[in-house]
Parts: structure tokens; C-alpha cells; sequence
């Protein structure tokens, strides 16, 4: 229709233009969060490329000479199948074999502008999978595929063609860090006296046949000497001594390192009598576990928290839910250490696998590979903190008992520098679904225990 005389026909900007301006301003927003520089492609002849991501160091400054295309897709409406978890976007198969030709990586970025809220994808990896390519559907994931500046390190990584790694530049800002550190007091003095046995399964022998109901286990020999924590004459020891005991000033020993050797032997040890009564030694893998309860049914002991943590408890088989596949024991490796004159132990909390709360498990190896995998930080950092609490025998937790070593609290400390501790987490949509926690298939995930830091983590 032609204008009449005296009217100017004026030009219309339509709605879904002004909403696709939208997403793409709010993709610059976002890259400039991130530290990096947007490019967008000028004109509409883009054929499904809208603009360029150009990778920069945020600390220099310095640019990286590599690029990240993105195709924008803006909606005020839910894209299909939204809810509070994800959607689903359907590609064309021509914008698909487009963005799969590209050379650098290619992302799609949909966006809700009203709510500055926006997800991508990084296409060439998705469209691998020929499922995926066939279908041409994407299935968005909101809470691991947010777009926004937490995202900066993933985009660094993917455009990095040799896999080098990126670290997150810190903030000046103020952290309180928990470390593994348990600190240790160290009995100022230890035991000597002579005897004629060289052998330490003899000498557990000897103290058996006395029908001393004490067997004690922590000692070493050397050179004709019996070293232990408690005076021997006055412990089953006794019965394999052939002379009056010494007292050994325990600082002596540090500062000569085949004695400090010893020391760590005997503190070993130490931590391993300190134990006995709820814990079991295993030679083979050097840890201690939680003994099976006398009827095989769940332990639980208080943590940190104060909440119930499971220490021993049957897994039953999924195929066949009355049939008990293993028993998983909480179990722990550790390592003396001495720092600036102060002893600590370095606690590295694990897992112990059995077939009958006895036996160790045909699949001890794979159980151990599947549970590293769904571990992840607050459940290792919980299990820390349980393992230091139970040795420093916390009031109101535990029951008191007597330990030859003294235990303290894991050692914390403050930064003056902070990381996003989002940047060092994997992408959970990378999840691993063949775990080897039950070698019958029946594994089961524990439940995971977040109301505690995780290990190494930000205390707020």
C-alpha cells in the first residue's frame, strides 16, 4: 500500500530483531565479565556466526591470538521443554554441518535477555556423538552450562588446541583455609631396655603365652634394645626384657635422621594402638578401618558436625536387594611429618572393601576406582574432619579414652588471595556412568554430606 499524500511511511524495528539485539548484547556483557573481548560480526550475512570470542589473559592483559565463534539464540519465551533444570534447543542440519566445518571451537549461546540469563554449548562436542548429530537436538543443562563469568576458565580450555592448563587469577580478597594437618603432641620420653630378641612376631609371641591380656604391639627393636611408649616392666613387654628399663629423651631423636626414622615408626605405631579399640590394621594397604559391628549391621559414629556418619555398613546387590554384594568399612592412610619443630600427621581419609566384614573384597581395586570418582570435595573434607575429631576424642562426641598421643585440630590459615573455587570443579555433565563400586552392579552412591567445608575450601 502506498503512502497517502502528506504521510512518511516510517521503518519498523520488529520485535524478535530487538530481541536478538538483546542477546547479543548481553553475550558482550557477559564476555567482558569474563576478562575477554567480544567481536561482533557486522551485517546480516553471517550465515550462523554472530560474533567472536578473543581470548585474554584478565592479569596482563596480553592476548592470546585465539578465537571461540558463537551463534546467538534470544528468547523472551521458555525455549522447549524449560523448566527450573534445563530445555532443549532443535538446530537446523545446515547450521549444523556449518558450525561442525569451523576450525575453532563454536559455541551456542541461548539467552533469556529480560532476565540476563544465558546457557551454551560448545557445538563441535556435543554434535561428536552421531545420536546427537542426527536428531539435531541439544539438551541444555541450567545449572552446569550457565554463560557467565565462571565459565571464563572452561572457554580457555577449550580453545586451547595443546591442552595447556589455565589458572584462575586470584582476587584480593580474605580466605580462611583448612588444611589435612593434624598437629601432634609427641610424649616427651620413651622407653629402653635390653633383650635378645630380634624379631618383633617373637616377641608378640612371647607376650601371647604369658596370657598377658595387654599384647603390646608398638615397639621396635635395634641393637639389642626394645623401644616403646610405656615403661616396660610395667606392660607385657616385660616378659622379653633382660634388663631394667631407660627413659629416652624422645627430642633426642630428631636431630639425627636414622633415630627420627624410628620416631616415626614407633609414632606410627602409636596412632595405630590409639585406635585398636574401634579400628582394624591392615598390613597390605597400611590403613586402619572400623571394624565390623558383631551383628554386621550399620555403625555410625557422631561427626564434627555432630551429625551420624557412617563408618561400616552393608551394600546390597541391585539385582538382588536381599543379598549383601560387599561391606564398605571407612578406613584411613596417614603420614607423620615434623614442620618447624612441631609434629603433625596428615590425614588422607579412604576406604576398605570386604567380602564378609573380614575378608578383603575379590574387587578391593575397583570399588577403590569407583569411589574416588564420585567422591568429590565435601565428602573427602567431611571424612577429614571425622577422622580428626575421632582422634582428638572431642567431649560429647566420642567416648573418652586413652591415646599415647595427643591430637589437636587440623590447622587452618588466612590468604590474602582467593580463587573462584567453581573454576577448579570438572563439568558435571562429564559424569562417568560405569562405576566399579559394585562389581555385581549394584552400586549405589552414598549419600553425599554437604554441610561441612570441603577440603582446602573457603570458610565464609
Amino acid at each position: 500500500m502506498q503512502p497517502g499524500p502528506g504521510e512518511v511511511r516510517m521503518k519498523k524495528i520488529g520485535v524478535g530483531s530487538h530481541i536478538g539485539d538483546s542477546g547479543i548484547a548481553l553475550i558482550h556483557q557477559m564476555v567482558n565479565k569474563m576478562g575477554f573481548v567480544w567481536h561482533e560480526r557486522a551485517g546480516t550475512l553471517d550465515a550462523g556466526i554472530d560474533g567472536e570470542i578473543e581470548l585474554r589473559d584478565p592479569s596482563t592483559g596480553e592476548v592470546a591470538n585465539r578465537v571461540i565463534f558463537v551463534q546467538s539464540k534470544a528468547s523472551d519465551r521458555p525455549f522447549p521443554g524449560e523448566n527450573e533444570r534445563g530445555f532443549h534447543y532443535l538446530c537446523k542440519q545446515a547450521d549444523v554441518d556449518y558450525w561442525m566445518s569451523a576450525d575453532n571451537p563454536v559455541l551456542l549461546v541461548c539467552a533469556h535477555p529480560q532476565t540476563g540469563e544465558a546457557w551454551w554449548m560448545h557445538i563441535q562436542s556435543w554434535f561428536a556423538d552421531a545420536n546427537h548429530r542426527a536428531s539435531g537436538r541439544i539438551d541444555f543443562d541450567k545449572g552446569t552450562q550457565r554463560f557467565d563469568q565462571n565459565a571464563a576458565h572452561r572457554l580457555l580450555n577449550l580453545a586451547d588446541p595443546h591442552g595447556r592448563a589455565h589458572v584462575a587469577v586470584a582476587e584480593h580478597r580474605e580466605e580462611v583455609l583448612t588444611t589435612n594437618l593434624l598437629p601432634v603432641a609427641v610424649p616427651a620420653l620413651l622407653y629402653a631396655a635390653p633383650t635378645k630378641y630380634t624379631d618383633p612376631r617373637e616377641v608378640i609371641s612371647r607376650q601371647r603365652e604369658s596370657d598377658d591380656p595387654d599384647v603390646r604391639r608398638d615397639f621396635i627393636l635395634r641393637g639389642g634394645q626394645i623401644y616403646s611408649w610405656m615403661p616396660v616392666e610395667e606392660t607385657a613387654l616385660r616378659h622379653v626384657a633382660n634388663g631394667p628399663t631407660d627413659a629416652v629423651e624422645t627430642a633426642s631423636w630428631n636431630s639425627d635422621p636414622m633415630r627420627q626414622r624410628w620416631l616415626v615408626q614407633l609414632l606410627n605405631y602409636a596412632l595405630q594402638r590409639d585406635v585398636s579399640i574401634d579400628c582394624a590394621w591392615h598390613g597390605g594397604r597400611k590403613i586402619v578401618y572400623f571394624r565390623p559391628t558383631s551383628d554386621l549391621k550399620p555403625r555410625h559414629i557422631r561427626g564434627a558436625s555432630g551429625r551420624q556418619r557412617l563408618v561400616f555398613h552393608p551394600k546390597f546387590k541391585k539385582n538382588k536387594p536381599d543379598q549383601v554384594g560387599y561391606y564398605k568399612h571407612v578406613a584411613l592412610e596417614w603420614q607423620f611429618m615434623p614442620l618447624d619443630g612441631q609434629w603433625y600427621c596428615a590425614l588422607t581419609p579412604t576406604y576398605h572393601y570386604t567380602r564378609d566384614g573380614y575378608r578383603d573384597s575379590l574387587f578391593m581395586s575397583e570399588h577403590l576406582a569407583g569411589i574416588k570418582r564420585l567422591d568429590k570435595n565435601p565428602a573427602v573434607h567431611g571424612q577429614t574432619l571425622m577422622w580428626a575429631t575421632y582422634l582428638h576424642g572431642e567431649d560429647g562426641v566420642l567416648d573418652p579414652r586413652e591415646t599415647i598421643l595427643t591430637y589437636g585440630d587440623l590447622v587452618t590459615y588466612t590468604s590474602d588471595r582467593a580463587i573462584d573455587d567453581a573454576a577448579w570443579q570438572a563439568d558435571p555433565r562429564k559424569n562417568d556412568p560405569g562405576t566399579a563400586d559394585d562389581a555385581d552392579g549394584a552400586h549405589e552412591p552414598d549419600e553425599p554430606i554437604n554441610d561441612e567445608l570441603a577440603l582446602f575450601e573457603v570458610e565464609p
